[in-house]
Parts: structure tokens; sequence; C-alpha cells
């Protein structure tokens, strides 16, 4: 391809969370306005709990130069070595990456709902600070048409798909059925949500809600007749519910040994199952080794995975070849640019127009 699209990430195949999570603690948005300050045409940033990527293109330089001062500042503002767990594309190989991750192709859970709206808000995050030009424009809202034709078109999303509803099945797992179980979610945001409607799903007896913000504790019980508590009773919470699902973006861990283990010795030998899907991880390291106690976060979902991806493999084949035809497109809609008989996307068909529709 003739434009010089680069793309530097790390994932959850590439990195380990302790790395991801340092990552996660920066702000996408100053990012990208620093990448395209130093140096790039275009620059868009996803930042999510299993991966980080910046997509750019360099104006005037090399992209080795580019890239290597984008790593290097990196670096410097992280702490992360980023140079030993990156990957990097470019070109088509950008291209197809960036669709396929879009597709859910690319997630710890294939298929899962949530990357196409991180991908979605990345971009509208970097259109809006005036970080995209027309390339950019397109290559977006490209990734975000794929994401949506493979979902409607294939059974990629067979099974539970995303790390929401793997929490909960696993819960249900080790539970033997959710029917009776007191749950806690300590978290309001969109993920504490999806979680809330997963576990209103299985039946459970009581749901309750503890947020830092009491407005949004009492908004997101009450969509699903919840109770909601003030963040000051946390630790008695705790000592009620038999699952906790921690979802909350602090950037240090809220549910502390000492609170973890004080609520076990209060439910005097009953089990206290807890997920922590939050980066940075919401529940401290050392609550592991508490007794009746059994912590479970994001990398402990892969079993989870495993065994959904077995249902999928035919489906992932016609995803995957969804995903090359519409790269095939994006190369055939690149290389009219210099022709001055641009092509468009029209009906998901490649037609020679004077604008992009």
């Amino acid at each position: 391809m003739e434009q010089s699209l680069a793309l530097l990430g790390l994932n959850h195949k590439s990195a380990p969370l302790d790395v991801r999570e340092r990552l996660a603690l920066l702000s996408a948005s100053e990012l990208a306005k620093r990448i395209k300050a130093g140096g790039t045409k275009e620059a868009a940033v996803l930042s999510t709990c299993n991966r980080f990527e910046v997509y750019f293109m360099p104006a005037g330089e090399s992209t080795d130069t580019v890239e290597n001062r984008i790593t290097a500042w990196l670096e410097q503002i992280s702490g992360v070595p980023l140079s030993r767990y990156a990957y990097r594309f470019g070109g088509e190989d950008a291209v197809k990456h960036l669709f396929e991750v879009s597709s859910g192709l690319d997630s710890l859970v294939v298929g899962e709902s949530e990357i196409l709206g991180q991908v979605k808000d990345a971009y509208e995050a970097a259109h809006s600070a005036g970080m995209t030009g027309k390339y950019f424009n397109v290559l977006f809202q490209r990734a975000l048409y794929v994401g949506k034709k493979v979902r409607s078109e294939t059974g990629v999303a067979i099974g539970q798909t995303s790390v929401a509803s793997v929490s909960v099945q696993l819960a249900h797992t080790i539970f033997g059925g959710l029917q009776g179980a007191t749950a806690l979610i300590v978290g309001a945001g969109a993920m504490a949500e999806t979680t809330a409607r997963h576990l209103i799903s299985q039946k459970i007896l009581r749901l309750t809600v503890v947020n830092r913000t009491w407005e949004k504790a009492r908004a997101l019980a009450a969509q699903f007749l919840a109770q909601a508590v003030p963040w000051e009773e946390l630790p008695s919470a705790l000592e009620r519910a038999d699952i906790v699902i921690a979802s909350t973006s602090a950037e240090r861990p809220i549910l502390t040994s000492d609170m973890i283990r004080q609520a076990a010795r209060a439910r005097q030998g009953r089990s206290l199952f807890i997920l922590d899907i939050a980066l940075p991880r919401n529940v401290e390291e050392t609550a592991h080794g508490i007794d009746h106690v059994y912590v479970y976060r994001l990398e402990d979902l892969e079993s989870v995975v495993a065994e959904n991806m077995k249902k999928r493999g035919v489906e992932l084949d016609h995803a995957r070849g969804i995903v090359a035809e519409k790269v095939r497109e994006f190369g055939l809609w690149e290389k009219s640019l210099g022709t001055g008989r641009e092509a468009s996307f029209k009906h998901s068909n490649l037609q020679e127009s004077s604008e992009i529709s």
C-alpha cells in the first residue's frame, strides 16, 4: 500500500497483565495529541484492558524514526519496556489487524462485543481532537463497518463473548448455578452494567451495587431492581456477598487483603468468589492466599475462552474471509487516491467516485 500507515501495540498475547496495567493508566486522548505533535499526520490510540495500540502516519520522516520516538516517549512516561513486548505492523498488515480487532477476532474472548464500541470511542476521540484526516476517517469507518458485518453474517459470537459474560459463566460453573446467590458489583461503568445484566439473567437472589459516586450506583441499581449502598459500606457489603465482581477504574486496589480477610472471617467458612475484571486490578495481590476466598483475574478467563473457541471453528474461518475481502477493497481504494479517479465504498462494493461516501 502506498500510504505509510503504521501500528505499534501490545495486547494480552504479547504482554503480561502488570505491563498492560501501567499503560491503561495513561490518557489515550492526551497520548494521541502528543503523538500527532511529535511528527505524524494522523494518529489514534486504542487503549483497553487487553490492548494498547497506536495507529499513526508519519509526516515527513521515516516510519522507523517516528516509531522509535513514540516508543522512547511511552517507555519514559509509563516505565514499560515497550520494545520488549510490542508488535509492529505497517500498510496492509496494519489495516488487516485493525479490521480483525474491530471484528473481535484478536480479543481475549473471541467475538466479544465491547471492542467494537472501544474502537468507535478511540476513533471519535481522535477525530474530535482534530487528529484524523481523510485517510484515518475512512480507515476507522471501514473498521467499524467490517466489525458489524462479521457479527451479523457469522456465528463468531456463539457462546459467551464478553469479559462480563464469561465472568458470570465462570461463577455459574464454580457454584453449580447462581440461583439463590448474592452478588456484589463494585463499580458502575459499562462493564458493571453488562455484568449486572448477565447476573440477573441467572436469577440470582440479590444484587448490590457499590460505587464511589452514589448517584451512579443508585442509577445502575435502579435498572435492575437492585440495592445501592454507599461506598463507606463496602466492607459490610463484602461480608454479605457470595460473588463479587470488581470493575472500577481506580488506580490502586480498592479491595485490600485486610478488608477481604475480615469479610471471610465474618462469613464463617462460607466461600467468597471474587472476579477482578478491572485494569488496573481492583483486588490486592496477596488476597489470593486467604482461606475460603477464590480470586480470579482477567487471565483466568482463558480456559472458558478456549472452550467457547471450540464451538466457533468454521465461523472463525468465515469471519477471517470477510476481513480479507474488506482489506483487499480498502487497498483498492487506497491505490485509487493517486489516480484522480478515487473509488468509494457504496453498498459494500467498491465503485469509482470523486469522493469517499
